[in-house]
């Protein structure tokens, strides 16, 4: 902060140096003796005179960028009706107990280790191009591609003959559901220990996708997750729940849900929440370059196709003590809005959308802005959404150094969405883990949909909610 006030002292000192070399220079090199008149204006007036118009210049285009905040942003629009899901508690005043994150895993193009991936968006890793996606002119496109999917692991992760779980029309839902099968095992086995003397602590699945799947192919889906993975590790049949996820917002407002459910419970719960998306496949190309969104060219501002999948464990302060997972971070409420009505591919959120879901969340937990030491985004290589994000984060945080505090994982991951903001999440949880202190994630991916959420690795104090109770009863 000390550094960012002599800023305006540093540039003056530098603007009035140059002058006066140049000015200096001219009269030397030229032979001229100058007057009481050219030093005043050469030396001092025109410094002056430049300063004052750099400055001017600054506030009027400051002033620009500048939008009032609209009525559209005031709260987020009702859950679709596929959801089943109430409106998000964005908007609610009252600050309910946190989430408890006792395990969860992840993979995209850039493995499954969130360090990893955090240095990959650290240091700007962007896709390459893939040679097994060509566009209309018969190029190939960049696509962030997650290498170790083979056909044959494919085949072999979604078969089974007793489940007979149908092979998907789609290549992207055969990879997605790949993913899946890969990124479980590395979650649930974390906990596995604890689960085999309490095979009932997770009491419900939530299943997220893109795919407003029927009734009989999630009937074949659930068997096919109880059979692969909930079985083998002694967990007892969950209920399994699937959501139709609309953006990335939409999957933070399912989290808080999920965490407003458990902390209903006075028993120990834990909650399996796990999602997975792909864009890599020839149909996705095609859709996206018939629409123009498929990052071109000609299209600098299109998305470039990724991939990702995570698996989140939840669970109240019973079910986090139950499964020995104390201490463990802590996910706040999700704030959320939308700008436009949701299906509006074209819509676009103005910059005021973010920085008042910040402002909100950060008032609802009783922090400011230094209490944050890192911010986590799914933004990527798109002009309008890498604006928004450094204009809102240089307003808010501005002790925080770019590169190193403030990362955006797009650009390396691909457009991702939905899942996309939950693999930024599990991210932040890694980051807030390495400083032991709080990171702020924000999902701005989608065209007209924003969320932020506050993940806490801090040490508990007296202030902060118990996670621990003094006496837990056993899961029934």
């Amino acid at each position: 902060m000390f550094a960012f006030a002599l800023r305006p002292l540093v540039l003056a000192v530098l603007v009035t140096t140059l002058v006066w070399a140049l000015v200096l220079g001219w009269w030397q090199a030229a032979g001229f003796e100058p007057s009481t008149i050219d030093v005043a204006t050469h030396l001092v007036f025109l410094p002056a005179t430049l300063l004052a118009g750099f400055w001017l210049l600054r506030a009027f285009i400051e002033h620009l960028r500048l939008s009032p905040p609209s009525a559209a942003n005031a709260h987020p629009p009702p859950a679709p009706e596929t959801s089943g899901l109430q409106t998000s508690a964005a908007s609610s005043p009252t600050r309910r107990p946190d989430a408890l994150l006792i395990a969860f895993a992840l993979q995209c193009a850039h493995g499954t280790d969130p360090a990893q991936v955090l240095d990959a968006g650290r240091h700007g890793c962007a896709p390459p191009l893939d040679d097994h996606l060509r566009d209309a002119h018969g190029f190939p496109v960049f696509a962030a591609r997650v290498a170790d999917l083979s056909p044959e692991a494919l085949d072999e992760a979604l078969y089974d003959r007793a489940v007979d779980l149908s092979q998907p029309n789609r290549e992207e839902e055969r990879r997605a559901l790949a993913m899946l099968h890969m990124t479980l095992p590395r979650a649930l086995d974390e906990i596995a220990e604890s689960i085999t003397l309490h095979p009932a602590a997770i009491r419900s699945v939530f299943w997220l996708s893109d795919r407003d799947w029927p009734d009989e192919q999630r009937a074949r889906h659930a068997a096919w997750l109880q059979r692969k993975h909930l079985a083998p590790r002694g967990i007892a049949p969950a209920d399994v729940q699937f959501r139709h996820v609309q953006d990335d917002a939409h999957a933070f407002e399912i989290i808080d849900d999920v965490t407003a459910a458990l902390n209903r419970q006075e028993s120990p719960a834990v909650a399996l929440v796990m999602g997975a998306v792909s864009h890599v496949g020839e149909g996705t190309v095609a859709n996206w370059e018939a629409g123009s969104h498929l990052f071109t060219a000609h299209t600098q501002d299109g998305r470039i196709p990724g991939e990702a999948a995570a698996v989140l464990l939840l669970a109240n302060p019973a079910g986090a003590a139950l499964v020995r997972r104390v201490p463990s971070p802590r996910l706040s409420r999700a704030a959320s809005g939308r700008s436009a009505r949701a299906g509006d591919a074209e819509a676009t959120t103005d910059g005021s959308l973010l920085g008042s879901l910040i402002d909100g969340i950060l008032a609802d937990m009783h922090l400011d802005a230094a209490h944050i030491a890192n911010v986590l985004a799914d933004a990527d290589h798109r002009a309008p959404v890498t604006k928004e994000l450094l204009r809102t984060l240089s307003e808010r945080f501005p002790a925080l150094e770019p590169l190193s505090d403030t990362i955006s994982l797009g650009p390396a991951t691909g457009f991702a969405s939905p899942i996309g903001g939950l693999v930024a999440l599990l991210c932040a949880a890694e980051a807030a883990n390495a400083a032991d202190g709080l990171a702020l994630c924000l999902t701005c991916q989608s065209p007209n949909a924003r969320a932020a959420m506050i993940v806490d690795a801090s040490p508990l104090n007296s202030s902060s909610p118990p996670q621990t109770p003094a006496s837990a009863p056993a899961a029934t």
